[in-house]
């Protein structure tokens, strides 16, 4: 048994945080998912497997 424990707000403000970041993740996910729908037409790695049938 630990003698020390966090305090609840020590626990509560990592907590927001990770949940702001969190929040910012899903729109860096988002804007990089339309990117990629833009491009997809440019990608080379796609098209070159598709010509040599590689996975």
């Amino acid at each position: 048994m630990p003698k020390h424990t966090k305090k609840r707000s020590t626990i509560k403000r990592k907590h927001r945080r990770m949940m702001k970041h969190a929040e910012a993740n899903k729109a860096k996910a988002q804007d990089n998912k339309q990117l990629a729908k833009e491009y997809e037409p440019y990608n080379i790695r796609k098209r070159a497997s598709e010509a040599f049938g590689e996975d």
